[in-house]
């Protein structure tokens, strides 16, 4: 997927491009972060640590509370499915870049090791149309940082979200975003498959099915409905590496 015809196709669209941005700016609603704790303790057997990094989506921009955003969704359905006591935790912070976030997650990571580690990023560097190239360095960086911490625990890197259906955008920076996040998750995938031990998660499911209920009255954010669809996806995946290990 060449990101030079990207920008091409973006400068031609600029004008319009920027006055739809203006219009989403004034339009979209800003909605609040999930209350109460961020981490949480699910009843099972042996325990399971979990850890989230993560932009809205994981400080549950829009969600009533942390167990019903995104990181409560994929420790329930990891608790669910695997008859084991999950412990987790989101550190999740709204309007974060990659860039910023292994600025400030470096020094917010627990002490204790988790046993798994969710890298839940991406819309906000869509917006601000990072390169492939920067995305990839600064993905590696943050990688680095949890390696650093916990040398041996797995780290999962969700999918970008789609932005091409966001239905609080109009229709061309829906396409322009669109494909701005296919670009930097196929840069993710392409790193993940470098790296030992790190797991790109495509997001297959919420891409693919119709937007009805699946967002936030914003039209931006996941709702219950979106975050529990993608948290499956993340929780599945981590079953399927960790099936032979641990479960």
């Amino acid at each position: 997927m060449k990101e030079i015809s990207f920008y091409t196709t973006s400068l031609l669209l600029s004008p319009v491009l920027l006055w739809q941005g203006l219009k989403a700016r004034k339009t979209i609603p800003r909605l609040p972060d999930a209350s109460g704790p961020d981490f949480g303790e699910l009843p099972g057997a042996d325990p399971f640590s979990l850890l989230v990094l993560g932009e809205s989506t994981v400080a549950g921009v829009g969600i009533p509370d942390y167990k019903s955003s995104l990181t409560g969704q994929i420790a329930s359905v990891l608790g669910s499915k695997s008859g084991r006591k999950i412990l987790w935790k989101a550190i999740g912070e709204s309007g974060i870049t990659l860039k910023e976030a292994k600025e400030k997650f470096g020094s917010r990571l627990p002490e204790s090791s988790p046993d798994a580690i969710v890298i839940a990023l991406g819309a906000n560097d869509v917006v601000k149309l990072n390169t492939q190239k920067r995305w990839s360095s600064e993905l590696q960086d943050l990688i680095d940082i949890c390696k650093s911490k916990y040398s041996d625990t797995p780290i999962f890197i969700a999918g970008v979200p789609p932005l091409g259906i966001f239905p609080s955008l109009p229709s061309t920076m829906r396409f322009v975003l669109g494909w701005k996040a296919r670009l930097l998750d196929q840069a993710s995938s392409y790193l993940s498959a470098r790296l030992e031990n790190v797991f790109h998660i495509p997001m297959r499911k919420l891409s693919s099915i119709s937007a009805e209920g699946i967002f936030c009255s914003d039209g931006f954010h996941p709702s219950i409905k979106g975050c529990s669809i993608w948290g499956e996806e993340i929780a599945d995946s981590i079953l399927t590496v960790y099936n032979k290990r641990f479960f």
